[in-house]
């Protein structure tokens, strides 16, 4: 899906994202908007270049971490620590493919990571499924 695709779809389903940086050479492009999916106002940047998976991040309120949390301080997040993005699907398990529509797909799964961050902030428990890091890769499938 082209970016200018991308840059149509979240427009049609999210007006109030604001679509920053598009890039038609690069076929990139950059929004920021607001979610409230439970208890709190999340302000969320969302980074896409076409070939590559899109990059969600929560610019405010800043994540809270656990320490010494039995599945991390602060789970199913990306590196770097001081500007993690989200985990939303797992790459190795085809979750994601660039045909599909971050509108669609992303932006939702951004949502649903809050909710189940909200509920892990309150009970130390991840309830959002997925693997944690470190955990063994999927097995491989050998195809004929």
């Amino acid at each position: 899906m082209s970016i200018d695709a991308q840059v149509a779809r979240m427009k049609a389903a999210w007006p109030l994202f604001t679509v920053h940086n598009i890039d038609r050479a690069q076929q990139s492009a950059r929004w920021t908007g607001h979610v409230e999916p439970h208890l709190t106002r999340y302000k969320l940047e969302i980074r896409y270049e076409v070939g590559n998976f899109p990059e969600v991040r929560v610019l405010t309120p800043p994540l809270t971490r656990l320490p010494g949390n039995a599945e991390g301080a602060l789970p199913h997040v990306y590196p770097p620590a001081d500007d993690p993005t989200l985990c939303l699907f797992d790459p190795e398990a085809g979750q994601w493919d660039f045909s599909m529509a971050i509108a669609e797909t992303t932006l939702p799964w951004a949502c649903d990571w809050i909710v189940c961050y909200e509920f892990w902030l309150i009970t130390g428990v991840w309830r959002g499924g997925g693997r944690h890091a470190g955990d063994p890769p999927l097995p491989r499938k050998e195809t004929l």
